[in-house]
């Protein structure tokens, strides 16, 4: 149960990294924003949480941030890309600041892995984006592994302008839903939740609409409104609190 500001942040700011641009320069986008969501995914509890954004694009493909370090390239109407990248953790002390901060005791630590992010897409006939992706966890891997579908249409753009729609589904194996959802008997007399064994399937999807606006060259504003759903595997867990949550954010970039 990861906080869901840092789960989506940089897919909300990406834009702002993949603006209009030469595809022979490099580029650099810092952002700071702001993002409203769940305190963690399933919570009941909304916050206000601050997001810090940092890439680096390099011409040949190359990029480094908060992404991972990887590669991306496009050859026609597709698109992939390759990334190391690290995260996935939860401690004891998930909701120290707030008024869930025992929420999660007894359940343990998930310990943060290496992670293998794959990504590929293709462009169906200029009106929408179909994308598929994997988060291979190289390290700690009886944490399981996640996989996600994801497509986007544009619904206006003009040259500093675009306001699009996308809808996310994220699906857990057996080993990644257990971890996160589920309850061992062990768990079970430390925390007081029932013992919950889930299984593999989609257990979260989403539907974002995004604007992003360029005042010139360098500046750039991408804010977004959504909700997210649990599905399955999450919505029945006992850590679960809420199945609907909404989801916002706001960002200010600047690329140079």
């Amino acid at each position: 149960m990861r906080y869901l500001i840092a789960l989506i942040a940089p897919l909300m700011v990406a834009p702002l990294c993949a603006a209009e641009a030469p595809k022979d320069e490099s580029k650099i986008t810092l952002g700071v924003g702001v993002g409203y969501g769940p305190e963690f995914v399933g919570g009941k509890k909304n916050k206000v949480s601050p997001i810090f954004y940092a890439d680096y694009q390099a011409a040949n493909g190359f990029f480094a941030g908060m992404r991972g370090i990887g590669f991306q390239a496009e050859k026609g109407i597709f698109d992939g890309s390759i990334a190391l990248a690290y995260g996935g953790s939860r401690g004891d002390d998930v909701g120290n600041f707030s008024d869930t901060k025992s929420k999660f005791k007894g359940m343990g630590d998930i310990q943060n892995s290496a992670l293998l992010n794959l990504e590929a897409g293709v462009n169906l006939w200029d009106v929408a984006h179909l994308s598929m992706g994997a988060e291979l966890k190289l390290n700690h891997r009886e944490n399981g592994h996640a996989y996600h579908l994801g497509i986007s249409a544009p619904l206006y753009s003009t040259e500093s302008n675009q306001i699009s729609v996308s809808s996310f589904a994220h699906y857990a194996d057996a080993k990644y839903a257990q971890t996160y959802y589920g309850v061992t008997a062990a768990q079970s007399l430390a925390s007081g939740y029932k013992i919950y064994a889930p299984k593999a399937g989609f257990d979260m999807g989403s539907l974002t609409l995004t604007w992003n606006h360029s005042f010139d060259k360098n500046w750039g504003i991408s804010s977004s409104i959504g909700v997210q759903r649990l599905f399955k595997n999450a919505e029945n867990s006992p850590l679960t609190e809420s199945k609907t949550s909404p989801t916002a954010t706001m960002v200010v970039g600047y690329s140079f």
